[in-house]
């Protein structure tokens, strides 16, 4: 595919499929880039992207809704890295395309949390602020609890696509997951993703060292997601402000309304608080 030699063989950096672009103002103070996660697509944020984007006293904000490499109507090749550093030159480049050039809060959903706390901290590009949605955060092996242990196997079972037992387990949750795409399950990105991402023994060190504002929700019946792992890094990290509410993973309901409100609430004092 002539896709894959510009990016592949000439080494032009992937960018990321836009999928929503707004503000209300021609010159935009504050832009936030909204990131979803693990076989999902911009569809993750239907419930919140219209609240916030008509709101006007965040007029001045710039709204973009991003899909990530390999899900969603983003390109999917099979010989892409998956990783971190793959996700940092994409995100890197996308940005230059959109001409950002306002302060950037990044507001992740579950894997996007993941990137984006990794972006804040290796990434090209200043970040003011992180929101993280429903993070998944697993401690690495030597501090690892017995939920890590399980919630570790369960992820690598699923990834594997193996494991009735396991693969079961998450399943029964998927149609109320209303964003994850069950076709994601069986494709490369979704496999490399899972072991270089979700799996990645860096995450729990990341979060506890980053020091930059971070508004946290988790929503208390999420499967998905161990809260005793959020609670344990807020404890350890004073940036980083956890704030749970009734609901599951995915954002919908009272915890849409929840991360709405906080969203709101951060950009507003980032309006007034950050020099431009």
């Amino acid at each position: 595919m002539f896709s894959d030699f510009l990016h592949k063989v000439l080494k032009i950096p992937l960018t990321m499929r836009v999928r929503y672009d707004h503000s209300m103002s021609q010159k935009p103070e504050l832009t936030i880039i909204f990131l979803h996660g693990i076989a999902a697509s911009y569809n993750t944020w239907r419930e919140m992207l219209p609240t916030l984007t008509h709101d006007k006293d965040l007029a001045k904000v710039r709204f973009v809704a991003l899909d990530l490499i390999g899900f969603g109507k983003s390109e999917k090749p099979d010989w892409y890295g998956y990783d971190y550093a793959s996700y940092r030159k994409a995100l890197t480049h996308t940005i230059k395309k959109l001409k950002i050039h306002t302060p950037i809060v990044l507001c992740g959903h579950s894997m996007g949390c993941l990137i984006s706390i990794d972006y804040a901290t290796n990434g090209d590009r200043l970040i003011d602020q992180l929101i993280l949605l429903s993070p998944p955060i697993i401690k690495a092996n030597e501090v690892a609890g017995f939920q890590d242990q399980i919630y570790t196997k369960i992820y690598g079972e699923l990834r594997a696509h193996t494991g009735a037992k396991a693969v079961g387990f998450v399943a029964g949750f998927i149609d109320a997951l209303s964003s994850f795409e069950k076709r994601s399950l069986d494709t490369v990105a979704f496999r490399k993703t899972m072991d270089n991402i979700i799996l990645n023994k860096e995450n729990y060190g990341m979060a506890v060292n980053l020091k930059m504002p971070m508004e946290v929700v988790h929503g208390r019946l999420d499967p998905l997601v161990i809260g005793a792992n959020l609670h344990k890094v807020s404890e350890r990290n004073q940036h980083f402000h956890l704030t749970e509410s009734f609901g599951g993973h995915d954002m919908t309901g009272a915890k849409a309304k929840k991360a709405t409100k906080i969203i709101k609430d951060s950009l507003l004092h980032l309006l007034l608080h950050v020099d431009l």
